[in-house]
């Protein structure tokens, strides 16, 4: 591995993915997506492949893996493979035959599970910190469902649907010409493009000194300055056992109308489908805990700042693969409204909180302390034992757009998002994200034993029945 060309040293933000995934505690991230062109003729794998050496050339941290994230901070960098192998690094899945509708979804949390459970530790140097699994029909080369897995020091969520565009659009070129006389070359030289600077040097990380000095006393003091609520639910205590519990994945999909509808609920009650997805999940998780010992819940999401990043005077692209998060908290209290019914002041109380992250502009973020954390494993190590800090979290990235296929190309249709539960984190994660089908795709993980599979499935189950509701009623 030695020879490997050295890219740049990791960030701390980076750091904090690469010591998750070095102790087994967080392993990769899924952005998955069905793909349509009923007049393609060029077979599955030469049509894909041929995608990816594009893509490859085009996105340069798809070359890029972490070295050495078993040493200390200051020796973790990213290196560049001089070639990757498809063979590797991409799966072809045939479908069961006949599989129903309704199995569909359950073949999809399979594959979700199964490689939520594989971490990018074997080979290190020889593979990509990557995986695409394609699952398509037998003899079908018409459609297929991409599932992309990736190590979270690659990029952040909203990579998963710049990598799938990227695909798109040179499935779209490749489909075009005539299919390869000879198999397409599995080997794929790296590019030379360098990697864009981290998170760190792209925004300024403004610390104001009343934040400062809280975050660095509440580490000292945490039992005086941030004493634990009452009654506040976060699941069991964080254990790590050898090996660590399976995954488990449970998706609900909204049908399009669904989708459409609860936007323009959420618009008409002045907030956001983040917040009212947020409320429906909190409400559910609630109506499953005994009201006599918990009635709160801490709901904690992911802020995308992607846009206050430039690069040599120019804003960061929206094509480009960057780790630039914020995050915000909300607690949620039980109330007395039906469990079919949203409270759309705690929604729009939501709304403005992220309003008021956003508003910061990258100041004040908690990302800017992990400068001071002088060891990052055993941050993570320290926290084994102790209570969770959040209850939940929810990832929404919003809509992934079908692209421009025209009547004989490629179209994106229903898309999934979803991630490994962290060991250190909230008992389960809803990831959202809408695809080119119009359809939201809920994807709820956790970690088997950390939440009941009895639990988990009643809180899926009350998140359904709440949309539902409003969906009828409004």
């Amino acid at each position: 591995m030695t020879d490997l060309q050295k890219l740049r040293p990791c960030s701390r933000l980076e750091l904090y993915s690469t010591a998750r995934h070095d102790l087994g505690l967080f392993t990769n991230i899924a952005c998955a997506a069905s793909y349509t062109n009923n007049s393609s003729e060029i077979p599955l794998k030469d049509l894909i492949y041929r995608a990816l050496h594009v893509v490859i050339e085009r996105l340069p941290m798809l070359s890029a893996v972490v070295l050495n994230e078993d040493k200390k901070d200051s020796e973790v960098y990213f290196a560049r493979l001089q070639s990757i192998d498809l063979r590797t690094c991409v799966d072809f899945t045939e479908r069961k035959p006949g599989i129903e509708d309704g199995a569909i979804y359950r073949e999809y949390e399979t594959v979700l599970e199964k490689q939520h459970d594989i971490n990018f530790k074997g080979a290190v140097g020889t593979r990509p910190f990557w995986r695409l699994v394609v699952l398509h029909a037998p003899q079908d080369n018409s459609t297929f469902t991409a599932f992309w897995h990736f190590h979270h020091a690659l990029g952040d969520g909203s990579c998963g649907p710049i990598f799938h565009h990227a695909i798109l659009s040179e499935l779209q070129t490749a489909s075009s010409h005539p299919a390869p006389s000879v198999p397409v070359d599995p080997i794929v030289s790296s590019p030379s493009t360098p990697l864009l600077p981290p998170f760190e040097e792209l925004h300024s990380h403004p610390i104001s000194w009343p934040f400062f000095i809280r975050a660095i006393l509440g580490s000292i003091f945490p039992s005086y300055l941030a004493p634990r609520v009452a009654k506040l639910w976060t699941g069991p205590p964080v254990s790590a056992p050898k090996p660590l519990p399976a995954t488990k994945v449970q998706l609900l999909t909204l049908p399009a109308s669904a989708t459409t509808k609860l936007l323009q609920l959420s618009r008409a009650n002045e907030t956001t489908m983040q917040a009212t997805l947020e409320c429906c999940i909190a409400t559910a998780l609630l109506a499953t805990l005994p009201a006599e010992t918990c009635d709160k819940v801490i709901a904690s999401g992911p802020i995308s700042v992607r846009s206050l990043l430039t690069h040599k005077g120019k804003p960061i692209g929206d094509d480009e693969f960057v780790l630039a998060l914020a995050e915000y908290t909300y607690m949620h209290t039980r109330a007395s409204h039906s469990p079919t019914e949203i409270p759309w002041d705690e929604a729009r109380a939501v709304r403005s909180v992220i309003q008021s992250e956003l508003a910061k502009k990258g100041a004040n973020n908690n990302v800017s302390l992990l400068r001071y954390v002088s060891d990052m494993h055993k941050y993570f190590t320290e926290k084994i034992g102790g209570e969770r800090e959040c209850s939940f979290e929810l990832s929404n990235l919003g809509v992934l757009k079908a692209g421009a296929g025209g009547e004989d190309g490629w179209t994106l249709d229903q898309c999934i998002f979803s991630q490994t539960p962290n060991v250190t984190g909230p008992p389960f994660v809803c990831s959202a994200i809408t695809g080119g089908d119009g359809c939201c795709v809920l994807a709820f993980s956790w970690l088997d034993g950390v939440m009941g599979e009895e639990m988990m499935r009643a809180v899926v189950k009350g998140v359904e029945r709440q949309i539902e509701g409003l969906v009828q009623s409004g």
